[in-house]
């Protein structure tokens, strides 16, 4: 009862306070050409001048203050480049807010022709939620894309697999200047952009559109990488084509071509390689190059407006993308692993060897209307169309051991010993079973949806209505072919599948929302939503075992791969359906129908924004199901009403610094597949099954974010911490058969899931003109998992290897009440420290870093899978750029391993790379560059995953050390001197925005050369 007489106080003291305030806005714009100015300072001052409020302009150069109280104040407007402006305003009682209207600032020509600066450029600051990294300040390879930018900035990370993280957070797609950019295909921007474009970048949480429209949280935001352009690109056409041919047989070819103009940006770009889309500059870590890949890509974006302020009304933004691409992949695999048994300290082993080739194409249209009729309406609109086609060809080995077989004296090759006419006697004696197996396989898939939202503003204090409608349908089919050859050693008979599948399906949904937001005190909303959802999936799969129908006297059943009979099917019909494998078959079909109540409450004043919501769910879900083999044709339905909160504060302790917590609990429903007693035992080596006992889960999730930067010391500050727990968490529970190898798995309940993670990131310049910078990302993690471990012996009860169809789900359900299985507990500890050190100046920049992972994690059923390894690199990189157009870039690591078992694994790899260009023709055009990738030929395409379950060695066929000359040629045409004259200046000093970061009075204009003012002159940059 105290407490909750604390938090009415609390919240009755902030309301109180509010409703005292009085809010002063308006927009800051250049007198000449009416366009916002972003990053302006505003103070608002007593007679005295003393400072009583301050702010900084927004993208759109608006404004908010808040006053304490009425009466005579200044306010006053300056931005660099431009000559101040200052206002009296006299603040009446009873007022609540005050709109100044336009404020315009004049160019000040004196300031502009005289006035040059020395400051090195922050790297990154921080405007509140939003991080910006500014790319002058950080320095890439001549004729780099914008990937080579981000794998710097601290905070963001990039996995081998391109999967981009900040601060935890992946990244689920680029901007362009705030617009869509190939909406959803982060890999055209990361790939195809041109690094001397780029003014800043901006990492931030984007509302969903619902969410900016209306204020509304519905926790769909997504972290999103905003890429701002230079400005001077106005009314200019921008082009780059970059060819080159290496050795080895690589090649890459890009073309990019980017209008601008001060509505519209139209960009096209084509490219194709078979480097894996990696350009010089990135890191490749431990077993980062997965087989020969070949990438074809090509696409058009536009974005237009007809230049009206959204505020003010009639304003209309069209955009929209078409993009084609094309990823053909030749992989070789070879995986040896350990899978750790339960108690008795036993483990399995096993190795395998794949050959694959695969192809798909994609082609995805989007397109985005955004029209505000008036100043109270808003309306956006987003059509899409996605198609995918895909091939793939394949042929396995793999082999189960219930013992190291590289224990054994000369072993080099387990697969290739035991796959011989005459195998390794103790080889075989060891041998649990071997599966020798081709694939092949097509599928299609069309699917068309959209989204609209439209939101009404019926009064300024924030009372609004809001209607969305979105939805989607799909078609697609996959088929598949294979032939297995799967010999046991306990005695069992072998088995000999030729087998054919396929999957047809169709997919709807839609979705209608109307929500209501409501003031009822200063700052204070009450918030009304409610969801209707419908969806429908019908999914058939059907599986043939063409085996069955083979009439050919001569067939060999000890060489079936050698058959012609993969990939062909039977003439005849009937012959087809005779060969139909009814107790793998299965007929689905789903409905789901889903009403969600929103009652929420949100706050949000100049320094605290607060949001607490409660979603209310009954849930209504059919499936009609049938499998004939299994004897099931049923028609199930589920009714569950879910409730789930959330919470969600955030507090400003000044424009530069601020503090982000959310909470949100949900429950989890398995799927209705799950709840059924099914059997699939169309792979006999992996056999799952269904559990009807299966309970819902409930999930917490807690996350805290803090962001700050000091602009007089350019230091960013970041830390996060994360917590999520998950009661009757859904895992599966696998029970292995030390006879066969077999495997029997099934979803099931279990408590004591929980993890937490932590992260701290520093970046800070020193020195007097802050030339050196340090950068330090570290994270630590614990997780708490619990899971089950279970084995039995077939022999032992005299089964005689795996159950074949015929048998009923209570037949296979005794293998678990045969099984000892046991609860194991692990306990993991996680630590990684990425840091860096540079220095640079009007030059050279040279820079060290070095990188760490720590694993320690224990068990409380095996020794054999407790650990302690090391992962680390250090190393260094340098740029040199040269007035007469010449550069060269060099990075050196060193990679090491330690703490593994295994002694091949504790091991160094030396990779050096390098380049060096030459630019020539008018201003510098014209780039011939020669890269050099893993000189030392040290890199060995071998990873290592290790987890409380099981541990695995894989290599990876791989093309990486070769060199590759590029030729890239520059067309750009400027709509006007001043353009041409600071593009000039970055050609000359590549990699800058003019020297080592220092640059005039010019380039402090709105996004002129990545010189935003908030770093350089509204936060103290000067020195």
């Amino acid at each position: 009862m105290a407490k909750r007489k604390w938090t009415l106080l609390l919240f009755g003291t902030m309301a109180c306070a509010a409703m005292a305030e009085i809010e002063v806005n308006g927009r800051v714009v250049e007198e000449s050409t009416a366009k916002p100015i972003e990053y302006g300072s505003v103070v608002l001052m007593n007679a005295d001048s003393t400072a009583v409020a301050k702010a900084v302009t927004d993208e759109q150069g608006a404004f908010r203050l808040k006053v304490p109280s009425d009466g005579a104040y200044i306010l006053r407007v300056s931005f660099m480049g431009f000559a101040p402006q200052c206002k009296n305003l006299a603040l009446a009682s009873g007022k609540s807010s005050y709109n100044v209207g336009n404020v315009l600032l004049a160019t000040n020509e004196k300031m502009l022709k005289e006035a040059v600066i020395k400051a090195t450029l922050a790297r990154v600051e921080q405007k509140e939620d939003t991080t910006v990294f500014n790319a002058g300040a950080y320095r890439v390879p001549q004729g780099a894309m914008v990937e080579a930018l981000v794998k710097q900035l601290p905070g963001v990370e990039v996995d081998e697999n391109g999967k981009v993280t900040w601060n935890g957070k992946e990244v689920k797609e680029f901007l362009v200047n705030g617009k869509d950019f190939f909406k959803g295909k982060k890999d055209v921007a990361m790939k195809n952009l041109p690094f001397d474009m780029v003014s800043r970048i901006r990492v931030y949480d984007k509302q969903s559109d619902f969410s900016a429209m209306t204020g509304i949280d519905d926790g769909e935001e997504r972290a999103v990488l905003d890429i701002m352009t230079k400005n001077e690109l106005n009314q200019s056409l921008i082009s780059n084509i970059d060819v080159g041919y290496g050795t080895k047989e690589r090649y890459t070819g890009k073309a990019f071509v980017s209008r601008f103009t001060d509505n519209a940006r139209v960009t096209a770009y084509g490219s194709l390689n078979n480097v894996n889309d990696k350009g010089y500059g990135s890191y490749r870590g431990w077993g980062g190059n997965s087989g020969l890949v070949a990438h074809k890509d090509a696409g058009i974006d536009f974005v237009w407006d007809n230049g009206k302020d959204k505020r003010q009304g009639g304003s209309l933004e069209l955009g929209g993308s078409v993009n084609y691409g094309y990823i053909g992949t030749d992989q070789i695999s070879k995986t040896s692993s350990e899978m750790f048994l339960s108690g008795n300290g036993n483990s399995s082993f096993s190795n395998s060897m794949n050959r694959n080739s695969s192809s798909v194409q994609k082609v995805d249209v989007q397109f985005n209307v955004e029209w505000h009729p008036d100043s109270l309406t808003s309306i956006i609109f987003r059509p899409n169309y996605n198609y995918e086609s895909s091939k793939n060809d394949g042929h396995s080995m793999a082999a189960t051991f219930r013992a190291d077989p590289f224990s054994l004296p000369d072993m080099f090759s387990p697969l290739d010993s035991l796959f011989e006419e005459n195998p390794d006697k103790d080889l075989a004696d060891i041998a649990l079973n071997r599966n020798d197996r081709q694939s092949m396989g097509d599928g299609t898939n069309h699917s068309v949806g959209g989204e609209l939202n439209v939101v009404r503003r019926l009064n300024a204090a924030g009372r609004n209505i809001a209607l969305s409608a979105s939805g989607a349908l799909s078609k697609s089919e996959h088929k598949d072919f294979s032939i297995s050859n799967i010999v046991y050693y306990n005695g069992a008979a072998p088995k000999f599948l030729n087998q054919y599948s396929t999957t047809p399906s169709e997919n709807w949904n839609y979705r209608l929302r109307v929500s209501y937001s409501e003031p009822f005190a200063r700052h204070w909303f009450g918030e009304l939503r409610y969801t209707f959802a419908n969806r429908y999936d019908n999914s058939n799969r059907s599986r043939y075992n063409l085996d069955q129908i083979i009439d050919d006297p001569d067939f060999n059943w000890n060489d079936p791969l050698n058959h012609p009979f993969i990939g062909t099917l039977p003439t005849n019909n009937e012959l087809l359906e005779a060969a139909r494998d009814l107790y793998n078959s299965q007929y689905a079909t789903y409905r789901y129908l889903d009403h969600t109540a929103n009652v929420g409450i949100r706050y949000q004043g100049s320094a605290v924004r607060f949001n607490a919501g409660v979603d209310f769910n009954p849930e209504r879900t059919e499936m009609e199901y049938e499998r004939p083999g299994q004897q099931i044709d049923t028609l199930v339905k589920r009714d569950v009403f879910n409730v789930s909160p959330q919470v969600r504060l955030r507090y400003r302790f000044s424009p530069t610094a601020n503090l982000d917590l959310n909470y949100r609990g949900v429950a989890l429903q398995p799927s209705m597949t799950n709840l059924l007693a099914v059997v699939d035992n169309s792979n006999p080596l992996n056999i799952s099954m269904g559990n009807p006992g299966l309970k819902p889960s409930w999930k917490n999730s807690f996350r805290m974010f803090y962001r700050g930067f000091n602009p007089k010391k350019q230091q960013g500050i970041g830390g996060g911490l994360m917590f999520n727990q998950t009661k009757n968490a859904i895992n599966n529970l696998m029970v292995y058969d030390e006879a066969t190898g077999v495997r029997y798995t099934r979803p099931q309940n279990i408590d004591g899931d929980w993890d937490t993670r932590g992260m701290f990131m520093l970046n800070t310049g020193f020195g007097k003109e802050k030339n050196f910078t340090l950068t330090t990302f570290s994270n630590i993690s614990y997780s708490h998992s619990v899971g089950y471990v279970s084995s039995f012996n077939s022999d032992d009860i005299q089964l005689d290897g795996p159950m074949s169809p015929g048998h009923s789900y209570n037949d296979y359900e005794q293998i678990f009440d045969w099984a000892h299985v046991e609860k194991s507990k692990t306990k993991s500890w996680a630590f990684r420290e990425n840091l860096r050190l540079g220095y640079r100046n009007d030059w050279f920049d040279v820079g060290a870093q070095g990188r760490l992972n720590y694993n320690h994690a224990r068990s409380t059923m095996q020794d054999n899978n407790n650990m302690d390894t090391w992962n680390f690199s250090y190393g260094a990189n340098a740029n040199f750029n040269f007035d007469w157009g010449m550069s060269i870039s060099t990075d050196m690591m060193m990679s090491s391993r330690r703490g593994f078992s295994e002694a091949s694994m504790n091991n160094n790899e030396l990779l050096w790379n390098a380049q060096i260009t030459q630019s020539f023709l008018k201003d510098r055009a014209a780039t011939i560059s020669l890269q050099f990738y893993d000189i030392l030929h040290q890199q060995s395409n071998v990873s290592r995953m290790v987890n409380a379950s099981m541990r695995s060695d894989t290599w990876n066929n791989a093309i990486n050390s070769y060199c590759m000359i590029h030729f890239t040629y520059k067309l750009n045409i400027f709509g006007g001197n001043g353009g041409r004259k600071k593009m000039e200046e970055n050609n000359r000093y590549p990699g800058t925005r003019g020297k080592a970061g220092y640059g005039t009075g010019r380039g402090m204009r709105p996004g002129y050369g990545g010189y935003p003012g908030r770093g350089m002159y509204n936060r103290g940059g000067f020195h």
